[in-house]
């Protein structure tokens, strides 16, 4: 595992994909196109270090996965090839079916060589939690990356997509608290693939980017359940639901809360292809990327850039759409 520090002129860059779903064996013409332009941003990019924040395989059959294990295999054979620091976490369609999270790990704790350096790794309910530590020219941790797995399906009564739960909660706060970040700055980061509820605020103050996902597609789980109170099936039944939304769990776990109490500068995360935007929130940014697979929905493909500056002390981020290439 390589460590990750600022390069000679107090730069670091990250590219940022999420939403693959590499979904067969071998490769369909979507895959390949998306492979093909993966390659394509990172060649024009160089990053210091390349996220893919979930869903990078799909696993259900339903959704054309005849072998899901071999497909993420081949997707770690690929990342080998290109030979970036890479970090990565699981969305909710990676196991679904055929293959666990469990499954997915040992792949890459085997055959995976260019992962980023873990710290303060963590495993609760099958979901791996960790730091990346990115230093500066003094062998000094400048920023901190926090990985989360934000899980999948939750029991439908409470919430269809899992939260982040308190275990992550608590380690996170203990991290900081290990290394000092306790909201004296704003120069960490968070990726993880299912938004936070706090995201429905953040869309009303977008900084860039598009809020295009069809909240109305995104329900359709839920004409179908059992467990509806005569509100909500009133309210679908009329269509009086918003256009456009963000699928976040309908339960709030307090993330958010504790995130303000940090040095976190901004979240960064995928699951709805449609939303592409950055968003300022309790001054937090709260950011989408854009949907980057070609197996799978969404009117757009691309990915997020992300550049730290040592020297100012800014952050910034931007879109880069494969068509623009």
């Amino acid at each position: 595992m390589a460590s990750l520090e600022y390069n000679k002129n107090n730069k670091f860059k990250i590219v940022q994909f999420t939403d693959l779903h590499l979904a067969s064996v071998p490769s369909n013409d979507n895959d390949k196109k998306t492979y093909k332009n993966i390659e394509e941003i990172l060649a024009k990019e160089n990053p210091d270090l390349v996220v893919y924040s979930g869903d990078i395989i799909d696993s259900s059959k339903e959704h054309g996965a005849n072998n899901p294990a071999e497909s993420f295999e081949k997707f770690i054979d690929f990342l080998n090839d290109l030979g970036y620091p890479v970090a990565i976490t699981f969305g909710n369609h990676d196991s679904e079916e055929q293959v666990s999270r469990e499954d997915l790990r040992k792949i890459c704790n085997e055959k995976l060589n260019c992962h980023a350096q873990k710290s303060e790794t963590y495993l609760t309910n099958d979901r791996e939690n960790y730091v990346i530590e990115i230093k500066n020219a003094d062998d000094k941790v400048k920023n901190l990356m926090f990985m989360l797995d934000s899980g999948d399906y939750e029991i439908p009564e409470y919430s269809y997509y899992a939260w982040i739960n308190h275990e992550q909660v608590s380690w996170f706060n203990e991290v900081n608290q290990k290394y000092g970040h306790t909201g004296i700055s704003k120069s960490d980061l968070i990726f993880q693939h299912i938004p936070i509820p706090e995201y429905w605020q953040a869309s009303e103050d977008i900084i860039a980017g598009e809020f295009k996902e069809s909240f109305a597609q995104n329900l359709e789980w839920l004409e179908q359940s059992q467990d509806l109170d005569d509100g909500l099936e009133s309210k679908l039944k009329n269509k009086d639901i918003p256009e456009y939304g963000v699928c976040s769990p309908e339960l709030n776990s307090g993330f958010f809360t504790q995130m303000l109490k940090s040095n976190v500068w901004g979240m960064f995360v995928g699951h709805d292809h449609d939303n592409s935007f950055d968003s300022l929130y309790k001054g937090i940014h709260l950011v989408y990327v854009q949907s980057s697979g070609y197996n799978s929905y969404g009117n757009k493909k691309g990915a997020r850039i992300i550049n730290l500056d040592a020297t100012t002390e800014e952050i910034s981020t931007n879109i880069m759409l494969f068509d623009e290439i």
